[in-house]
């Protein structure tokens, strides 16, 4: 196969990737948007891409068209770049494969056909999910470990080569809104945060014990999670922790609280403390509302009523130890005899229970077709070639058979549906604008 390599997680990783596969016997190419993806260059044929934003449609064909690609690999399917790559090879009937961070953590990674999270071919027939029984359990022997001083390195390198070779690539339009100034002091002050805040952690996990049953848990996600602009009706999480605050105050019990937990990720770059004090005392919540950094999740699952995200796999994660949640955004995990459904309002008063069998079948069903049992920061080989197996796997087999509980439709009706979408295609690609083209 020839195989194009866009943007990839921090790191080496797409760089050992392009090694395993070039090994296997494809052709690699890759296309590089600024000084930073240099740092880790791949083998095979390389690109660089220096025009504007808007030139970048035209190029792209042209690409695909020279050099013949007949499959795709990128880590995330939101960022611009590859929002529209992804767009035109799915025009062009040319393989997708869209990586990210793993929906079951912390020992997994995410490979899928198509798109990932809510852009998943699965989101659109997830209650089905539920329904299949696999032969076996997905096995996973790796356990990764601890990352975050490989990642900090990663993307200081990145980073500052992508600073360094700037003048490369002048219309470089990032998905991250920081500079390196701003992502250097986000990576020290994270530190700073964590350590500044590790006794008044410490204390208020001593005091939790005392509301439990009664408390209501949000973990917050990253200010600029794709997830929140592409997979919610929410502008951002200001927006997120002022509708679940004012909810809360107006329909929740006098005995429950409210636990708010910082992102990791977003230590050093954004505090939501201030907004959040202003809204205890406009709200008269004084005594019912924490927040704290570093709060061990496997600690607080026991002292929880019920958690409240917008799509985060921390939602997955309370699912797993029984928690009942509630979804303000779209996920693949939100499911009858899952999360709760209805409104923010009623679930603060009644919450369904979570379904286990339900869920192990759901969550055998995302191992077998969307996780391998990889690192992108650790055991880099052994990442790749999961990666190269699963791709060879699907492409000569299709996707793994599993036993369905009920047959949801027929043979006929799927083919009538795949011929409207072949001329759906043919239709978006006839009307595609001249400038595209």
């Amino acid at each position: 196969m020839k195989i194009l390599l866009l943007q990839g997680p921090l790191g080496p990783f797409f760089q050992t990737l392009s090694q395993t596969l070039s090994e296997e016997g494809h052709q690699i190419y890759r296309i590089n948007f600024n000084g930073g993806d240099e740092c880790w260059p791949c083998v095979g044929h390389s690109e660089r891409f220096t025009g504007k934003p808007d030139t970048w449609n035209t190029f792209f064909r042209r690409f695909l068209k020279r050099h013949r690609i007949d499959s795709l690999i990128c880590y995330g399917d939101c960022r611009y770049y590859h929002q529209q790559a992804i767009r035109i090879c799915k025009l062009k009937k040319i393989d997708v494969w869209a990586m990210e961070e793993g929906y079951l953590r912390p020992d997994y990674v995410t490979l899928e056909q198509g798109g990932v999270n809510a852009f998943s071919p699965l989101y659109a027939k997830r209650d089905q999910l539920a329904e299949m029984e696999w032969p076996t359990p997905y096995e996973a022997p790796l356990r990764v470990g601890k990352t975050f001083a490989r990642r900090a390195w990663y993307a200081s390198r990145y980073h500052l080569n992508k600073n360094l070779l700037r003048w490369r690539y002048p219309h470089f339009v990032n998905h991250r809104p920081w500079s390196l100034y701003q992502e250097t002091k986000g990576w020290v002050a994270g530190g700073l945060v964590k350590w500044s805040h590790k006794w008044a952690d410490r204390s208020l996990l001593k005091a939790l014990p005392r509301h439990q049953g009664h408390i209501f848990f949000v973990p917050l996600q990253v200010t600029e999670d794709f997830q929140i602009r592409e997979h919610s009706d929410l502008s951002g999480v200001e927006e997120m922790v002022a509708q679940v605050m004012n909810s809360f105050a107006e329909h929740a019990r006098s005995e429950d609280v409210l636990l708010f937990k910082h992102h990791p990720m977003d230590r050093g770059y954004v505090s939501y403390q201030s907004q959040i004090n202003r809204l205890v005392m406009l709200l008269g919540l004084e005594g019912r509302v924490f927040y704290g950094y570093d709060l061990p999740l496997p600690t607080l699952y026991p002292l929880l009523k019920g958690v409240i995200t917008i799509n985060s796999t921390v939602g997955l994660s309370a699912l797993l130890h029984d928690v009942p949640t509630f979804c303000l955004g779209r996920a693949l995990y939100d499911l009858p005899g899952l999360t709760t459904r209805g409104t923010l309002a009623k679930f603060w008063h009644k919450q369904s229970p979570v379904c286990s069998d339900t869920f192990e079948r759901m969550r055998q069903s995302l191992l077998h077709l969307t996780q391998l049992n990889a690192s992108f920061y650790r055991h880099l080989e052994l990442g790749a070639m999961a990666v190269v197996k699963r791709i060879q796997q699907r492409s000569e087999q299709g996707m793994p058979v599993a036993q369905s509980r009920r047959n949801l439709m027929s043979t006929t009706v799927m083919g009538v549906l795949g011929l409207l979408g072949s001329a759906a295609i043919m239709v978006e690609e006839m009307l595609m604008p001249v400038a595209l083209l």
